[in-house]
């Protein structure tokens, strides 16, 4: 009988025996992190060869899960009964944006599919039930939320990208930004409008950005809105004429 998954293997490596389990592996992930994650820098991690991980896992999407659902597991969604709809799908949208910030890759990660696993599958339940207590049913709430974390999820990962790109080669970063200043300066309209903008940090933009767009969103499909008027109301305005 094969030894069960769970079961910590052994492998030869390097004249010496080291184990291999799911734990293990997980906890190496976490440490090499999201976006460097692979079979063979957690093999590396570990001390042994790829194959010893991949007796484990069976692709590098399968140890992407693994990884995402461990690290997924420490976010818990907070819903304060008093805050009406809107106000709670930008908080949502702002819980979602400080903890991928937080923890790199997470949030490519939940953009690529969701929910991919019981971590996954928490945090959507707990969304859904969030706007159920505001009146939505359960297929609304998913699109509504969908819809939201896909804004929220996508401007966190160009913050994140951004953010790695200034760490990555600063130098570079500043002479490409000054060479974008320029673009603009030698523009009469662009410039004029440049000098207008008000000074906002990245998290000031995000929540009126997010603001409108919920706004958007709960005027579009308000609690008790049947799903396929929504939706079918779109399609019909969207096609293309004959």
């Amino acid at each position: 009988m094969p030894p069960s998954p769970d079961r910590p293997r052994r492998a030869k490596t390097g004249g010496r025996t080291a184990q291999v389990s799911l734990d293990l592996i997980v906890d190496a992930g976490r440490r090499i992190g999201l976006p460097e994650l692979s079979v063979q820098s957690v093999a590396a991690a570990l001390g042994v060869s790829g194959a010893a991980v991949y007796r484990h896992v069976p692709s590098r999407l399968a140890l992407e899960r693994l990884v995402g659902e461990a690290i997924l597991d420490e976010l818990t969604l907070t819903d304060d009964p008093a805050e009406p709809v809107a106000a709670h799908l930008v908080r949502f949208a702002t819980e979602l944006r400080h903890f991928t910030l937080a923890h790199p890759g997470t949030a490519g990660y939940l953009q690529r599919m969701f929910p991919r696993g019981t971590s996954g599958t928490r945090l959507l339940t707990a969304e859904v039930a969030a706007l159920g207590r505001r009146g939505y049913d359960p297929a609304a709430a998913v699109v509504l939320t969908s819809a939201v974390a896909t804004i929220a999820l996508g401007l966190a990962d160009a913050e994140e990208a951004r953010a790695a790109l200034a760490a990555s080669d600063p130098h570079a970063v500043e002479v490409e930004a000054r060479a974008v200043s320029a673009a603009i300066d030698a523009v009469p309209l662009l410039r004029t409008a440049q000098a207008a903008l008000p000074a906002v940090t990245s998290e000031e933009y995000f929540r009126v950005l997010l603001s409108a767009v919920v706004d958007g969103l709960v005027g579009r499909l308000p609690a008790g809105r049947p799903l396929d008027e929504v939706l079918g109301s779109s399609a019909t305005q969207t096609e293309p004429p004959r």
